[in-house]
Protein backbone atom coordinates (compact mmCIF):
# COMPACT_ATOMS: atom_id res chain seq x y z
CA UNK A 1 0.00 0.00 0.00
CA UNK A 2 1.14 2.99 -0.93
CA UNK A 3 0.34 5.42 0.83
CA UNK A 4 0.25 11.13 1.64
CA UNK A 5 -0.95 13.95 3.85
CA UNK A 6 -0.85 16.03 5.60
CA UNK A 7 -0.60 27.41 11.03
CA UNK A 8 2.50 29.76 16.34
CA UNK A 9 4.30 31.72 19.07
CA UNK A 10 7.42 31.90 21.26
CA UNK A 11 8.39 28.24 21.28
CA UNK A 12 8.27 27.95 17.52
CA UNK A 13 9.39 31.40 16.48
CA UNK A 14 12.22 29.95 14.41
CA UNK A 15 9.67 28.08 12.31
CA UNK A 16 7.64 31.15 11.39
CA UNK A 17 8.01 33.09 8.21
CA UNK A 18 9.63 36.46 8.30
CA UNK A 19 8.04 39.29 6.38
CA UNK A 20 10.12 38.38 3.33
CA UNK A 21 8.86 34.80 3.34
CA UNK A 22 11.97 33.02 4.62
CA UNK A 23 12.58 30.96 7.73
CA UNK A 24 14.70 32.47 10.49
CA UNK A 25 17.98 30.60 10.91
CA UNK A 26 18.19 28.78 14.25
CA UNK A 27 20.56 30.25 16.82
CA UNK A 28 24.14 29.21 16.25
CA UNK A 29 23.67 28.36 12.57
CA UNK A 30 24.42 30.32 9.47
CA UNK A 31 22.34 30.29 6.31
CA UNK A 32 24.61 29.05 3.51
CA UNK A 33 25.66 31.63 0.99
CA UNK A 34 24.24 31.22 -2.46
CA UNK A 35 26.76 29.28 -4.52
CA UNK A 36 27.34 30.18 -8.13
CA UNK A 37 28.72 26.76 -8.95
CA UNK A 38 29.05 23.54 -6.99
CA UNK A 39 32.31 21.71 -6.67
CA UNK A 40 32.98 19.93 -9.98
CA UNK A 41 31.69 16.39 -9.86
CA UNK A 42 32.86 13.90 -12.46
CA UNK A 43 31.88 10.87 -10.37
CA UNK A 44 29.89 8.38 -12.53
CA UNK A 45 27.75 7.55 -9.47
CA UNK A 46 24.31 9.12 -8.97
CA UNK A 47 23.82 9.93 -5.28
CA UNK A 48 20.32 10.57 -3.92
CA UNK A 49 19.90 12.17 -0.50
CA UNK A 50 17.48 10.00 1.46
CA UNK A 51 16.01 11.53 4.61
CA UNK A 52 15.57 8.28 6.52
CA UNK A 53 16.87 4.73 6.75
CA UNK A 54 14.92 1.86 5.21
CA UNK A 55 15.84 -0.46 8.08
CA UNK A 56 17.73 -3.73 7.72
CA UNK A 57 14.68 -5.75 6.69
CA UNK A 58 12.91 -5.39 3.38
CA UNK A 59 9.68 -7.16 2.39
CA UNK A 60 8.56 -6.41 -1.19
CA UNK A 61 5.00 -7.57 -0.50
CA UNK A 62 4.38 -5.48 2.60
CA UNK A 63 6.71 -2.43 2.27
CA UNK A 64 4.63 0.71 2.75
CA UNK A 65 6.99 3.51 3.87
CA UNK A 66 8.47 5.83 1.24
CA UNK A 67 12.08 4.66 1.61
CA UNK A 68 11.20 0.98 1.54
CA UNK A 69 8.99 1.51 -1.49
CA UNK A 70 11.74 3.45 -3.30
CA UNK A 71 14.15 0.59 -2.64
CA UNK A 72 11.64 -1.98 -3.87
CA UNK A 73 11.03 0.12 -6.98
CA UNK A 74 14.72 -0.14 -7.91
CA UNK A 75 14.89 -3.88 -7.19
CA UNK A 76 11.53 -5.21 -8.43
CA UNK A 77 9.24 -4.46 -11.35
CA UNK A 78 5.48 -4.21 -11.61
CA UNK A 79 3.33 -5.51 -14.44
CA UNK A 80 2.55 -1.95 -15.50
CA UNK A 81 2.39 1.52 -14.00
CA UNK A 82 -0.64 3.81 -14.07
CA UNK A 83 0.40 7.45 -14.21
CA UNK A 84 -1.53 10.13 -12.27
CA UNK A 85 -3.14 11.25 -15.54
CA UNK A 86 -4.46 7.70 -16.12
CA UNK A 87 -2.04 6.76 -18.90
CA UNK A 88 -0.37 3.34 -18.64
CA UNK A 89 3.30 2.38 -18.97
CA UNK A 90 3.65 -1.37 -19.53
CA UNK A 91 6.71 -2.86 -17.80
CA UNK A 92 6.70 -6.66 -17.37
CA UNK A 93 3.32 -6.88 -19.10
CA UNK A 94 2.92 -6.56 -22.83
CA UNK A 95 -0.82 -6.10 -22.41
CA UNK A 96 -3.70 -6.46 -19.93
CA UNK A 97 -7.05 -6.78 -21.68
CA UNK A 98 -10.51 -6.83 -20.06
CA UNK A 99 -13.38 -8.92 -21.39
CA UNK A 100 -16.53 -7.18 -22.62
CA UNK A 101 -18.48 -8.07 -19.47
CA UNK A 102 -15.70 -6.81 -17.18
CA UNK A 103 -15.39 -10.18 -15.41
CA UNK A 104 -12.05 -11.26 -16.84
CA UNK A 105 -8.63 -9.78 -17.52
CA UNK A 106 -6.02 -11.44 -19.73
CA UNK A 107 -2.39 -10.66 -18.91
CA UNK A 108 0.29 -11.20 -21.54
CA UNK A 109 3.91 -10.91 -20.36
CA UNK A 110 6.68 -9.60 -22.57
CA UNK A 111 9.00 -12.14 -24.18
CA UNK A 112 12.25 -13.39 -22.66
CA UNK A 113 11.85 -11.83 -19.23
CA UNK A 114 14.58 -12.72 -16.74
CA UNK A 115 15.34 -12.23 -13.07
CA UNK A 116 18.60 -10.57 -12.09
CA UNK A 117 20.11 -14.06 -11.50
CA UNK A 118 19.31 -15.06 -15.08
CA UNK A 119 16.36 -17.34 -14.30
CA UNK A 120 13.27 -16.89 -16.53
CA UNK A 121 10.41 -14.74 -15.22
CA UNK A 122 7.12 -16.39 -16.19
CA UNK A 123 3.41 -16.65 -15.48
CA UNK A 124 4.28 -18.93 -12.55
CA UNK A 125 5.94 -15.98 -10.78
CA UNK A 126 2.89 -13.78 -11.36
CA UNK A 127 0.47 -16.36 -9.96
CA UNK A 128 2.79 -17.13 -7.03
CA UNK A 129 2.98 -13.42 -6.14
CA UNK A 130 -0.78 -13.01 -6.46
CA UNK A 131 -1.48 -15.95 -4.18
CA UNK A 132 0.96 -14.69 -1.53
CA UNK A 133 -0.62 -11.22 -1.58
CA UNK A 134 -3.99 -12.85 -0.90
CA UNK A 135 -2.57 -14.74 2.05
CA UNK A 136 -1.47 -11.45 3.59
CA UNK A 137 -4.67 -9.38 3.13
CA UNK A 138 -7.97 -9.15 1.27
CA UNK A 139 -7.19 -6.02 -0.73
CA UNK A 140 -7.67 -8.01 -3.96
CA UNK A 141 -10.95 -9.60 -2.86
CA UNK A 142 -14.29 -8.69 -4.43
CA UNK A 143 -17.48 -9.22 -2.41
CA UNK A 144 -15.44 -11.25 0.06
CA UNK A 145 -14.16 -13.59 -2.66
CA UNK A 146 -10.70 -13.73 -4.23
CA UNK A 147 -10.01 -13.20 -7.92
CA UNK A 148 -9.01 -16.48 -9.58
CA UNK A 149 -5.65 -16.51 -11.39
CA UNK A 150 -5.29 -19.17 -14.09
CA UNK A 151 -2.12 -19.91 -16.06
CA UNK A 152 -2.66 -20.35 -19.82
CA UNK A 153 0.99 -20.63 -20.86
CA UNK A 154 4.39 -19.30 -19.76
CA UNK A 155 3.46 -15.75 -20.75
CA UNK A 156 -0.29 -15.67 -20.18
CA UNK A 157 -2.47 -15.42 -17.07
CA UNK A 158 -6.24 -15.01 -16.93
CA UNK A 159 -7.71 -13.23 -13.89
CA UNK A 160 -11.35 -14.19 -13.31
CA UNK A 161 -13.43 -11.83 -11.18
CA UNK A 162 -16.32 -13.02 -8.96
CA UNK A 163 -18.14 -9.73 -9.75
CA UNK A 164 -17.58 -6.49 -11.62
CA UNK A 165 -14.81 -4.44 -10.02
CA UNK A 166 -13.90 -1.18 -11.73
CA UNK A 167 -10.63 -0.84 -9.80
CA UNK A 168 -9.24 -4.29 -10.64
CA UNK A 169 -6.95 -3.06 -13.43
CA UNK A 170 -5.23 -0.65 -11.03
CA UNK A 171 -5.27 -2.96 -8.01
CA UNK A 172 -3.60 -5.85 -9.82
CA UNK A 173 -0.47 -3.77 -10.27
CA UNK A 174 -0.69 -1.44 -7.25
CA UNK A 175 -0.68 -4.38 -4.84
CA UNK A 176 1.95 -6.48 -6.58
CA UNK A 177 5.66 -6.09 -7.23
CA UNK A 178 6.28 -9.46 -8.87
CA UNK A 179 8.64 -11.65 -6.78
CA UNK A 180 10.64 -14.73 -7.87
CA UNK A 181 8.93 -18.01 -7.05
CA UNK A 182 12.22 -19.93 -7.19
CA UNK A 183 13.61 -17.78 -4.38
CA UNK A 184 10.62 -17.51 -2.05
CA UNK A 185 8.60 -20.72 -2.48
CA UNK A 186 10.70 -22.58 0.11
CA UNK A 187 10.63 -19.74 2.64
CA UNK A 188 8.11 -19.03 5.38
CA UNK A 189 8.07 -15.27 4.79
CA UNK A 190 9.27 -12.59 2.39
CA UNK A 191 11.48 -10.68 4.80
CA UNK A 192 14.94 -10.00 3.38
CA UNK A 193 17.92 -9.13 5.55
CA UNK A 194 19.72 -6.56 3.42
CA UNK A 195 22.90 -6.91 5.46
CA UNK A 196 23.23 -10.59 4.67
CA UNK A 197 21.18 -11.66 1.66
CA UNK A 198 21.59 -11.23 -2.07
CA UNK A 199 18.33 -9.91 -3.46
CA UNK A 200 17.04 -11.34 -6.74
CA UNK A 201 14.68 -9.02 -8.58
CA UNK A 202 13.63 -7.70 -11.98
CA UNK A 203 14.07 -3.97 -11.43
CA UNK A 204 16.57 -1.67 -13.10
CA UNK A 205 19.14 -2.20 -10.33
CA UNK A 206 20.39 -4.78 -7.86
CA UNK A 207 21.53 -4.10 -4.30
CA UNK A 208 25.29 -4.34 -3.82
CA UNK A 209 25.75 -3.01 -0.31
CA UNK A 210 23.79 -1.63 2.63
CA UNK A 211 25.31 0.19 5.62
CA UNK A 212 22.80 0.79 8.40
CA UNK A 213 22.15 4.50 8.83
CA UNK A 214 24.63 5.40 6.08
CA UNK A 215 23.77 4.33 2.54
CA UNK A 216 22.40 1.79 0.07
CA UNK A 217 24.45 1.09 -3.05
CA UNK A 218 22.96 -0.34 -6.25
CA UNK A 219 24.47 -1.50 -9.55
CA UNK A 220 22.61 -1.92 -12.82
CA UNK A 221 20.71 -5.11 -13.59
CA UNK A 222 21.89 -6.50 -16.96
CA UNK A 223 18.57 -8.34 -17.37
CA UNK A 224 16.30 -5.33 -16.84
CA UNK A 225 13.29 -5.41 -19.16
CA UNK A 226 13.57 -1.68 -19.89
CA UNK A 227 17.05 -2.01 -21.35
CA UNK A 228 20.49 -1.42 -19.86
CA UNK A 229 20.45 1.46 -17.34
CA UNK A 230 22.49 4.47 -18.41
CA UNK A 231 24.05 5.02 -14.95
CA UNK A 232 26.29 2.27 -13.56
CA UNK A 233 25.78 2.93 -9.85
CA UNK A 234 23.05 4.50 -7.72
CA UNK A 235 23.62 5.42 -4.06
CA UNK A 236 20.91 6.33 -1.57
CA UNK A 237 22.85 8.37 0.99
CA UNK A 238 21.02 8.75 4.30
CA UNK A 239 21.08 12.40 5.45
CA UNK A 240 18.33 13.06 7.98
CA UNK A 241 18.76 16.84 8.37
CA UNK A 242 17.59 18.97 5.47
CA UNK A 243 20.13 21.75 5.99
CA UNK A 244 22.92 19.16 5.86
CA UNK A 245 21.47 17.64 2.69
CA UNK A 246 21.17 21.08 1.11
CA UNK A 247 24.86 21.77 1.77
CA UNK A 248 25.78 18.33 0.42
CA UNK A 249 24.04 19.15 -2.85
CA UNK A 250 25.74 22.54 -3.06
CA UNK A 251 29.13 20.90 -2.46
CA UNK A 252 28.59 18.22 -5.09
CA UNK A 253 28.41 15.37 -2.57
CA UNK A 254 24.89 14.40 -3.68
CA UNK A 255 23.01 14.93 -6.93
CA UNK A 256 19.36 14.73 -5.86
CA UNK A 257 17.54 16.18 -2.86
CA UNK A 258 13.85 16.64 -2.04
CA UNK A 259 13.85 20.27 -0.96
CA UNK A 260 11.77 22.44 1.34
CA UNK A 261 10.53 25.91 0.32
CA UNK A 262 12.60 27.66 3.01
CA UNK A 263 15.86 26.12 1.80
CA UNK A 264 15.64 26.73 -1.95
CA UNK A 265 17.40 30.12 -2.13
CA UNK A 266 20.90 28.77 -3.03
CA UNK A 267 19.45 26.87 -6.00
CA UNK A 268 17.10 29.45 -7.50
CA UNK A 269 18.29 31.21 -10.67
CA UNK A 270 21.41 29.04 -10.54
CA UNK A 271 22.40 27.19 -13.71
CA UNK A 272 24.28 24.60 -11.67
CA UNK A 273 20.98 23.17 -10.41
CA UNK A 274 17.50 22.30 -11.58
CA UNK A 275 14.36 22.73 -9.47
CA UNK A 276 11.39 20.54 -10.32
CA UNK A 277 7.96 21.04 -8.73
CA UNK A 278 5.32 18.36 -9.12
CA UNK A 279 2.29 16.90 -7.40
CA UNK A 280 2.16 13.40 -5.98
CA UNK A 281 -1.51 13.63 -5.06
CA UNK A 282 -0.26 13.36 -1.49
CA UNK A 283 -2.73 14.07 1.30
CA UNK A 284 -1.36 15.27 4.64
CA UNK A 285 -3.64 14.52 7.61
CA UNK A 286 -4.31 14.10 11.31
CA UNK A 287 -6.25 11.16 12.69
CA UNK A 288 -7.63 10.47 16.13
CA UNK A 289 -6.95 7.01 17.56
CA UNK A 290 -10.27 5.14 18.01
CA UNK A 291 -8.55 2.55 20.21
CA UNK A 292 -8.10 5.18 22.94
CA UNK A 293 -10.76 5.65 25.61
CA UNK A 294 -10.17 9.39 25.18
CA UNK A 295 -11.60 9.18 21.65
CA UNK A 296 -14.75 7.13 22.26
CA UNK A 297 -16.96 10.22 22.64
CA UNK A 298 -17.83 11.61 19.19
CA UNK A 299 -18.70 15.02 20.64
CA UNK A 300 -15.22 15.26 22.13
CA UNK A 301 -13.64 14.27 18.81
CA UNK A 302 -15.67 16.95 17.05
CA UNK A 303 -14.47 19.51 19.60
CA UNK A 304 -10.83 18.65 18.88
CA UNK A 305 -11.34 19.11 15.14
CA UNK A 306 -13.11 22.46 15.66
CA UNK A 307 -9.96 23.65 17.49
CA UNK A 308 -7.80 23.14 14.39
CA UNK A 309 -6.97 25.53 11.56
CA UNK A 310 -5.69 23.64 8.51
CA UNK A 311 -4.48 26.84 6.86
CA UNK A 312 -2.20 27.64 9.82
CA UNK A 313 -0.99 24.05 9.92
CA UNK A 314 -0.05 23.92 6.23
CA UNK A 315 1.46 27.42 6.25
CA UNK A 316 3.80 26.42 9.09
CA UNK A 317 4.75 23.23 7.24
CA UNK A 318 5.39 24.67 3.76
CA UNK A 319 5.89 28.44 4.32
CA UNK A 320 4.38 29.43 0.97
CA UNK A 321 0.84 28.62 -0.16
CA UNK A 322 2.08 28.06 -3.71
CA UNK A 323 3.50 24.75 -2.40
CA UNK A 324 0.20 23.31 -1.21
CA UNK A 325 -3.56 23.30 -1.68
CA UNK A 326 -5.96 22.89 1.24
CA UNK A 327 -8.27 19.89 1.05
CA UNK A 328 -11.29 18.66 2.98
CA UNK A 329 -11.61 15.03 1.89
CA UNK A 330 -9.52 11.86 1.96
CA UNK A 331 -9.21 12.26 -1.84
CA UNK A 332 -6.67 14.82 -3.06
CA UNK A 333 -8.07 17.85 -4.96
CA UNK A 334 -6.36 16.54 -8.11
CA UNK A 335 -8.61 13.45 -8.06
CA UNK A 336 -11.59 13.72 -10.45
CA UNK A 337 -13.95 12.39 -7.71
CA UNK A 338 -12.88 14.96 -5.09
CA UNK A 339 -15.63 17.03 -3.48
CA UNK A 340 -15.64 19.81 -0.89
CA UNK A 341 -19.30 19.18 -0.07
CA UNK A 342 -18.33 17.63 3.26
CA UNK A 343 -18.14 18.59 6.94
CA UNK A 344 -15.01 20.78 6.87
CA UNK A 345 -14.64 21.36 10.62
CA UNK A 346 -13.73 25.01 10.08
CA UNK A 347 -12.14 26.40 13.23
CA UNK A 348 -14.64 27.44 15.89
CA UNK A 349 -13.02 27.85 19.30
CA UNK A 350 -16.28 28.39 21.19
CA UNK A 351 -17.66 25.09 19.88
CA UNK A 352 -14.32 23.39 20.52
CA UNK A 353 -14.30 24.50 24.19
CA UNK A 354 -17.91 23.49 24.70
CA UNK A 355 -17.58 20.02 23.17
CA UNK A 356 -14.29 19.18 24.95
CA UNK A 357 -15.26 20.66 28.33
CA UNK A 358 -15.86 17.31 30.04
CA UNK A 359 -13.17 15.34 28.20
CA UNK A 360 -9.45 14.63 28.76
CA UNK A 361 -7.16 17.63 29.14
CA UNK A 362 -3.89 15.83 28.38
CA UNK A 363 -3.22 14.10 25.04
CA UNK A 364 -0.21 12.69 23.16
CA UNK A 365 0.52 13.08 19.45
CA UNK A 366 2.80 10.76 17.44
CA UNK A 367 4.72 11.89 14.34
CA UNK A 368 8.03 11.31 12.56
CA UNK A 369 10.58 13.58 14.23
CA UNK A 370 13.04 13.51 11.31
CA UNK A 371 10.32 15.03 9.10
CA UNK A 372 10.36 18.84 9.55
CA UNK A 373 6.91 19.13 7.95
CA UNK A 374 5.30 16.90 10.58
CA UNK A 375 7.32 18.52 13.36
CA UNK A 376 6.08 21.98 12.37
CA UNK A 377 2.51 20.70 12.06
CA UNK A 378 2.67 19.15 15.53
CA UNK A 379 3.87 22.43 17.06
CA UNK A 380 0.96 24.33 15.56
CA UNK A 381 -1.58 21.73 16.69
CA UNK A 382 -0.11 21.87 20.20
CA UNK A 383 -0.66 25.64 20.26
CA UNK A 384 -4.20 25.37 18.86
CA UNK A 385 -5.27 22.78 21.43
CA UNK A 386 -3.70 24.80 24.22
CA UNK A 387 -6.06 27.63 23.21
CA UNK A 388 -9.01 25.44 24.28
CA UNK A 389 -7.38 24.21 27.49
CA UNK A 390 -5.84 20.93 26.29
CA UNK A 391 -2.17 20.10 26.82
CA UNK A 392 -0.68 18.15 23.91
CA UNK A 393 2.51 16.18 24.52
CA UNK A 394 4.70 16.07 21.42
CA UNK A 395 6.10 12.59 20.84
CA UNK A 396 8.35 12.54 17.80
CA UNK A 397 9.75 9.12 16.90
CA UNK A 398 11.79 7.65 14.07
CA UNK A 399 10.22 6.19 10.94
CA UNK A 400 10.31 2.57 12.11
CA UNK A 401 8.76 3.34 15.51
CA UNK A 402 6.08 5.46 13.87
CA UNK A 403 5.08 2.70 11.45
CA UNK A 404 4.92 0.15 14.24
CA UNK A 405 2.66 2.34 16.39
CA UNK A 406 0.48 3.97 13.75
CA UNK A 407 -0.49 0.73 12.02
CA UNK A 408 -1.17 -1.19 15.21
CA UNK A 409 -4.93 -0.82 15.51
CA UNK A 410 -4.82 -1.76 19.21
CA UNK A 411 -2.04 0.65 20.15
CA UNK A 412 -2.97 2.85 23.11
CA UNK A 413 0.23 4.86 23.46
CA UNK A 414 -0.97 7.86 21.45
CA UNK A 415 -4.25 9.76 21.09
CA UNK A 416 -3.39 11.44 17.79
CA UNK A 417 -1.27 10.57 14.76
CA UNK A 418 0.03 12.75 11.95
CA UNK A 419 0.47 11.16 8.55
CA UNK A 420 0.47 11.45 4.81
CA UNK A 421 -0.26 9.10 1.94
CA UNK A 422 -0.05 8.73 -1.81
CA UNK A 423 -2.57 6.21 -3.08
CA UNK A 424 -3.64 5.98 -6.70
CA UNK A 425 -6.13 7.11 -9.33
CA UNK A 426 -9.37 5.17 -8.81
CA UNK A 427 -11.22 6.15 -5.59
CA UNK A 428 -11.63 2.47 -4.71
CA UNK A 429 -7.86 2.35 -4.07
CA UNK A 430 -8.51 4.55 -1.03
CA UNK A 431 -10.78 1.90 0.47
CA UNK A 432 -7.71 0.29 2.05
CA UNK A 433 -7.62 3.30 4.39
CA UNK A 434 -11.11 2.83 5.79
CA UNK A 435 -12.72 -0.50 4.93
CA UNK A 436 -12.77 -2.90 7.88
CA UNK A 437 -12.10 -6.02 5.77
CA UNK A 438 -9.02 -4.49 4.13
CA UNK A 439 -5.84 -2.95 5.55
CA UNK A 440 -7.98 -0.30 7.25
CA UNK A 441 -5.01 1.97 7.99
CA UNK A 442 -7.18 4.65 9.62
CA UNK A 443 -8.72 1.98 11.90
CA UNK A 444 -12.35 2.57 10.99
CA UNK A 445 -15.18 0.15 11.61
CA UNK A 446 -18.22 1.54 9.85
CA UNK A 447 -20.28 -0.98 7.87
CA UNK A 448 -22.06 1.76 5.91
CA UNK A 449 -18.72 3.06 4.65
CA UNK A 450 -17.68 -0.51 3.79
CA UNK A 451 -20.89 -1.00 1.79
CA UNK A 452 -20.59 2.30 -0.08
CA UNK A 453 -17.03 1.59 -1.19
CA UNK A 454 -18.14 -1.85 -2.43
CA UNK A 455 -21.09 -0.34 -4.29
CA UNK A 456 -18.89 2.27 -5.98
CA UNK A 457 -16.43 -0.37 -7.13
CA UNK A 458 -19.24 -2.46 -8.67
CA UNK A 459 -20.78 0.47 -10.58
CA UNK A 460 -19.71 1.11 -14.16
CA UNK A 461 -21.76 4.28 -14.72
CA UNK A 462 -19.45 7.24 -14.04
CA UNK A 463 -22.18 9.63 -12.89
CA UNK A 464 -23.54 7.08 -10.43
CA UNK A 465 -20.03 6.36 -9.14
CA UNK A 466 -19.54 10.07 -8.52
CA UNK A 467 -22.68 10.21 -6.37
CA UNK A 468 -21.57 7.17 -4.38
CA UNK A 469 -18.06 8.44 -3.69
CA UNK A 470 -19.40 11.89 -2.79
CA UNK A 471 -21.47 10.18 -0.11
CA UNK A 472 -18.44 8.19 1.08
CA UNK A 473 -16.43 11.39 1.46
CA UNK A 474 -19.24 12.99 3.50
CA UNK A 475 -19.56 10.00 5.82
CA UNK A 476 -15.81 9.78 6.46
CA UNK A 477 -15.68 13.48 7.35
CA UNK A 478 -18.68 13.20 9.69
CA UNK A 479 -17.01 10.40 11.67
CA UNK A 480 -14.70 13.08 13.15
CA UNK A 481 -11.69 10.77 13.23
CA UNK A 482 -9.89 11.78 10.05
CA UNK A 483 -8.94 15.43 9.38
CA UNK A 484 -7.13 16.19 6.10
CA UNK A 485 -4.89 19.25 5.88
CA UNK A 486 -4.08 19.52 2.20
CA UNK A 487 -2.26 18.27 -0.88
CA UNK A 488 1.34 19.41 -1.11
CA UNK A 489 3.65 19.82 -4.07
CA UNK A 490 6.97 17.99 -4.03
CA UNK A 491 10.14 19.89 -4.86
CA UNK A 492 13.06 17.99 -6.34
CA UNK A 493 16.40 19.77 -6.62
CA UNK A 494 19.07 18.14 -8.79
CA UNK A 495 22.55 18.87 -9.98
CA UNK A 496 22.57 20.07 -13.59
CA UNK A 497 24.78 17.08 -14.46
CA UNK A 498 21.74 14.83 -14.09
CA UNK A 499 19.86 14.46 -17.37
CA UNK A 500 16.99 12.34 -18.67
CA UNK A 501 14.46 13.40 -16.01
CA UNK A 502 11.74 13.94 -18.61
CA UNK A 503 12.29 10.45 -20.04
CA UNK A 504 12.47 8.85 -16.58
CA UNK A 505 9.29 10.75 -15.51
CA UNK A 506 8.70 12.35 -12.12
CA UNK A 507 6.19 10.14 -10.31
CA UNK A 508 4.69 9.82 -6.82
CA UNK A 509 6.69 8.07 -4.07
CA UNK A 510 9.46 6.60 -6.26
CA UNK A 511 10.62 10.02 -7.58
CA UNK A 512 11.54 8.58 -10.98
CA UNK A 513 9.34 6.15 -12.92
CA UNK A 514 12.26 4.49 -14.70
CA UNK A 515 15.65 5.13 -13.14
CA UNK A 516 17.29 3.32 -16.08
CA UNK A 517 16.61 6.33 -18.31
CA UNK A 518 18.55 8.79 -16.14
CA UNK A 519 22.04 9.76 -17.26
CA UNK A 520 24.97 11.84 -16.02
CA UNK A 521 26.91 14.42 -18.03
Amino acid sequence: MKMKRIGILCLIAVLLLTACGKTEAPSGTQEPAKTEKPAENTNPVLTYSLQGDTGNTLNPLTADDRYGLMTCHLLYSKLYYINPDGSVDYILAESMEPSEDGLQYTLKLKENLKWSDGQPLTADDVIFTYQKVNENNQNLYIDGKPIEAEKVDERTVIFKLPAVSVSTFELLTAEMSIVPKHIFESRNNFDINMLEEKIVGSGAYVLDEYKTGQYLKFSKNPNYVGGEPLIETIVFKIIEKNDTASLALQNGEVDVWVGLPDLLAPFENNDAFKINHYSEGRVSYLRLNPAMDSMKDKNYREGLLYALNRSEIMQAAYSDDSFYKLCYSFLPPSNSFYTEDVQKWDQNLDKAKELTANGPKNLKICYIDEDPVQTNQALVIQKELKDIGIQLELTGVNQAAYMKAAYDKENKDYDIYLGGYVMGVDPEIFSTLFVSTKDNWIAYNNKEIDALFAKGNATLDQAERTKIYNEVQKMVSEEAIFYPFGENRRTLVTSSRLEGIEDAKLVPIYTFGDWAKLKLK
